[in-house]
Order: structure tokens, then C-alpha cells, then sequence
């Protein structure tokens, strides 16, 4: 599960091992295993919630009945279902959610599609249900939640606007995040179970004390990071802009929002992570006379059918965009001068393939684009690809995204996070 950022109270799993799948009740429960003081459980709809075609399963509070009253407790979990012959044959996905007497159950109305289960698909050598058995997982985070209004969805108007009034809501998209993305942009910032880590400070607390919080969150040094204020083009794209210096070191996290991105409403960033070197760290100038570009990659795999958030790395303005076909081809250990096509994700409608011969500054490249890049394939393999109904090409394969596309551990999961009805 990715890290969310926040203190971990109790840490367990737990394993349901299930025999004779075809004669399961339509709706049936594990037994009961004890996470954070309290009793869970796992809900399962083998044969769909409200839908046939897809498996539902469920993370349950077991006794909501029995819970004091203002019970809640935050729970970040993940649901695993696999062949317990055969563990690296599995589909999983994850979430977190605000369990509370009145919601007491979360996870996936479309786990995987039901007919997937039963043959080995997606590159896996035996099917997900074998001898009609098989395994489900759930790995179970209870997160601290000094504040008692962790993940609370606030009804009372009132509170929302004083808290509104005090504090100022941050996103922070990590490297990690970026790199689980399935999707347009940096990370999904649409959905509201979203993994991307969050904080409430108070709107007077100084940039220093907001970036030292952060430093000591994601376990890092205070000089190893720097921030980029995330900002909505006018394609509506969300990409960083600019940099937070350390000059604004006495501001209010308040003015910097001011300052910086004044239209949204929260404040959008992404985490850069410098590596010592010589035990110095150093961050590239990116100044208007900086001959720097910050830039994202991504790439895509037709044989798995995912798009990857790769890296980010800096390029120099005047370079030529073939120029980094040996630093791509490194990344993902293919042969030096392996043929790439490289695009640009301009917009969601808009994937535009680069020409290798022009400089980044003719292919009016600027901090925060995206480039995506797959392997040049011969018609053979264009062929076998279509022929097993697979995409080929990436501006094809964001096509088919939904355009509020989240990142999922397995893309045909099909995966809808919701409640019990």
C-alpha cells in the first residue's frame, strides 16, 4: 500500500481461505480477526453487488451495533484475491476510508471482472480461482487520527467554513505517487479516496515549519527537498509551475498560497527529492534565464497494457529531443540505441508525437510537461498485438483511459470504491 503519510496505530492481515467458490451464498462474510481493538471482517459478493459480471469484496466492521457512540476509526486497507498454489497469480487494490456505526463497510462494488478469474490471463500462468478455491488477503493500517476529523465527510456548513477559515488544505504528489499513476497528469486529484498524501495546516504557520513537518513525514532531510506549486493550466491540465525557495522561508503558508496559486482552493504540490552528492545536495536553477527544464516521463508497455510514471529529470532547453533516447533506454535496461517513438501529453485529447530532431526549446517544451515514450514496433508485432486486441500506440491507449483516471495496482480491475448498500 502506498504510504500515506500519516502515524500508523496498528498493523495486521489477515487470510481467508475459501473452497468451493461455485456454491458460496450470493452475499457471505469471513470469519471475524481483531485489527486496532476492534472486530473486522471480509464481505463478499462472489457474484456481484447489484451487477453480474463483476466480484464485490468489502472491508466490514463487524459489531456496528455494538460501537460507543462517535465511534470512527481511519483505516487504510488493501484486498488481495489469489490462487493458493500459485501467489504471484493475484489482483489486488487498495483504499482508505473514515469507518464509522453508520458506514461501516468500504471497498470495491467492481473488484475484477468474474469471468477473468477462472483463466490465466494478464500475463499469469494459472488462473486467479483454481479446483473452485482460492485466497483473500486484507492487509489493514488503523491510521492515528489526532485531530478526530481525519477523513470526516462534515455535513454542519458551520464547521467546514471555520475550519476553512483556519487552516489550508495541501496535496503533496510524491515521486511514488507518480510513478503508481495510470492516467493523465501527475496523479488523480478527482477522487476523493485518493492516496495522494494530504495535511491541514494552519493558514499563519511559516513555510520553514510546513517544510520541516514534511521533511520529517516522508523521512527525509529538510535540504534534501524542495517544492513545486502545482497550478491549473488553461487546458485544464494540472502540472507544476513553480518552485518554493527557501527565501520564503518567513512567509505564511497562507501568503505563499496567495502569492502562488491563488485561484484554487487548496494548494497543489509536488515533492522534488534530491540525492546527496559529496553529502552536498543540489537543485538545478530554474529561473527564466535557467537553460533547465523540468520534465516527467512516462512510459508505456503494450505486452502489459500500462502506462508508467517513470521519472522526472531535467533536460536543457537547447538539446534535441532524440538527445535523451539513450537516458530512456537506460532506464528500462534496452539496448542503447533501441528505436523509440517519444509524444507529449499536452492534454487529454491531445498526444502529440515529437519530432527527434528539434530542441526542446522548438518543441516549446516548459517545466512540469510530460513525455511519454514506448518501443518503435515492427508491423509483425503491430500485428500480434491487434490480433490479441491489445493497444499498440500510446495516444490509442489514452484514448481508452477514463478521463478521470485513477491509478490502480491492475488496469482491467474496473475498479469502483464505494459502500454496502
Amino acid at each position: 500500500m502506498p504510504d500515506l503519510g500519516y502515524e500508523i496505530e496498528d498493523f495486521q492481515y489477515y487470510t481467508w481461505r475459501i473452497t468451493g467458490w461455485s456454491g458460496l451464498e450470493k452475499r457471505t462474510t469471513s470469519p471475524e480477526f481483531e485489527v486496532g481493538g476492534w472486530k473486522w471482517r471480509i464481505l463478499l459478493f462472489p457474484f456481484g453487488n447489484k451487477n453480474s459480471d463483476t466480484v464485490s469484496v468489502y472491508l466490514d466492521f463487524a459489531d456496528p451495533k455494538g460501537a460507543p457512540a462517535g465511534w470512527h476509526s481511519c483505516v487504510q486497507f488493501a484486498l488481495l484475491l489469489w490462487n493458493p498454489e500459485d501467489p504471484t497469480s493475484y489482483v489486488s487494490n487498495n483504499a482508505h476510508h473514515r469507518f464509522t456505526a453508520k458506514e461501516p463497510d468500504w471497498g470495491f462494488t467492481r473488484f475484477y471482472t468474474l469471468h477473468k478469474l477462472f483463466a490465466p490471463l494478464e500475463n499469469r500462468t494459472r488462473p486467479l480461482i483454481e479446483n473452485n478455491a482460492c485466497n483473500i488477503t486484507v492487509f489493514v493500517r488503523i491510521i492515528k487520527d489526532p485531530t478526530g476529523v481525519l477523513w470526516h465527510d462534515f455535513k454542519n456548513e458551520e464547521i467546514k467554513a471555520e475550519e476553512s477559515h483556519l487552516y489550508l488544505s495541501i496535496k503533496i504528489v510524491t515521486p511514488q505517487i507518480f510513478v503508481q499513476h495510470q492516467g493523465f497528469d501527475l496523479a488523480n486529484f478527482d477522487d476523493p479516496l485518493s492516496v495522494i498524501p494530504q495535511f491541514k495546516v494552519l493558514k499563519s504557520e511559516t513555510y520553514r515549519n510546513f517544510k520541516c513537518m514534511a521533511a520529517k513525514r516522508f523521512g527525509c532531510s529538510v535540504e534534501q527537498i524542495r517544492f513545486w506549486v502545482l497550478v491549473i493550466r488553461q487546458n485544464k491540465t494540472v502540472r507544476p509551475d513553480t518552485p518554493i525557495n527557501d527565501n520564503f522561508f518567513g512567509m505564511s503558508m497562507e501568503e505563499i498560497h496567495i502569492k502562488m496559486a491563488a485561484r484554487q482552493i487548496e494548494l497543489k504540490l509536488f515533492l522534488e527529492m534530491a540525492k546527496p552528492i559529496n553529502g552536498k545536495v543540489w537543485f538545478p536553477r530554474v529561473e527564466n534565464d535557467s537553460p533547465y527544464i523540468l520534465v516527467f516521463i512516462k512510459y508505456f508497455n503494450p505486452d502489459t497494457q500500462s502506462l508508467e510514471g517513470l521519472c522526472h529529470l531535467y533536460i536543457q532547453k537547447f538539446d534535441k529531443v532524440g538527445d535523451i533516447i539513450p537516458f530512456l533506454c537506460e532506464k528500462k535496461e534496452f539496448p542503447p540505441h533501441t528505436p523509440l517513438k517519444i509524444y507529449e501529453e499536452i492534454k487529454p485529447n491531445m498526444i502529440v508525437e515529437m519530432k527527434p530532431n528539434l530542441t526542446f526549446s522548438k518543441s516549446e517544451i516548459q517545466d512540469g510537461d510530460i513525455i511519454c515514450f514506448q518501443k518503435a514496433l515492427t508491423e509483425e508485432e503491430v500485428q500480434g498485438h491487434t490480433s490479441a486486441d491489445r493497444i499498440c500506440d500510446i495516444p490509442s491507449f489514452y484514448k481508452s483511459l477514463p478521463l478521470a483516471s485513477s491509478f490502480n495496482l491492475n488496469r482491467d480491475a474496473d475498479v469502483i470504491t464505494a459502500k454496502v448498500d
